[in-house]
């Protein structure tokens, strides 16, 4: 190789831009966009509005506006189910909290044998291919909650809460 193709390819090699150069660029655009962003979300901002959130902390008030509800939960004791003859696991530990008002909290402890009858008669039905997978769970707590709804109508149960859940 001559001298002028060596200079001219070692110029070529000089003027490669850096990955760094470019990761950087890259870096502070995007703190520039999120900064214009954020400003412009601040002074455009209605400023006679409170927080929606905050009316909702002080429970004054929901989001919509309407007052508050008088929520409670009742917390079960923790069942322990035995799983199918088939199953990996032997046993299923769950705990659960129902949501309902105050003033049927007294109804849910009166009713709590046949609560737990009722999950319990449910849960040892329900495969362990569906205690597995994590996209059951919200399935398997409707099923729940419909259970104890029928099982308990003058409660007004209004959700049910999976705080434990252990295969072993």
């Amino acid at each position: 190789m001559s001298d002028a193709e060596e200079e001219v390819s070692a110029d070529a090699e000089e003027k490669k831009p850096s990955p760094i150069k470019a990761i950087v660029i890259s870096a502070v655009s995007a703190l520039a966009m999120g900064g214009a962003a954020a400003g412009a979300a601040y002074f455009l901002a209605p400023a006679d509005e409170g927080c929606a959130a905050g009316m909702i902390a002080d429970g004054d008030a929901s989001a919509d506006g309407a007052p508050a509800r008088d929520v409670i939960f009742v917390n079960l004791e923790p069942l322990i189910v035995t799983l199918g003859p088939d199953a990996k696991s032997r046993y299923l530990k769950i705990s659960l909290s129902l949501e309902t008002t105050s003033a049927h909290e007294q109804s849910l402890y009166d009713l709590s044998p046949r609560i737990r009858d009722t999950l319990n008669s449910y849960l040892r039905a329900v495969e362990e291919d569906d205690l597995v997978r994590p996209s059951s769970m919200s399935r398997l707590r409707a099923q729940m909650l419909r259970r104890l709804q029928l099982a308990a109508p003058g409660s007004d149960i209004s959700d049910i809460l999976i705080t434990d859940f252990v295969l072993s």
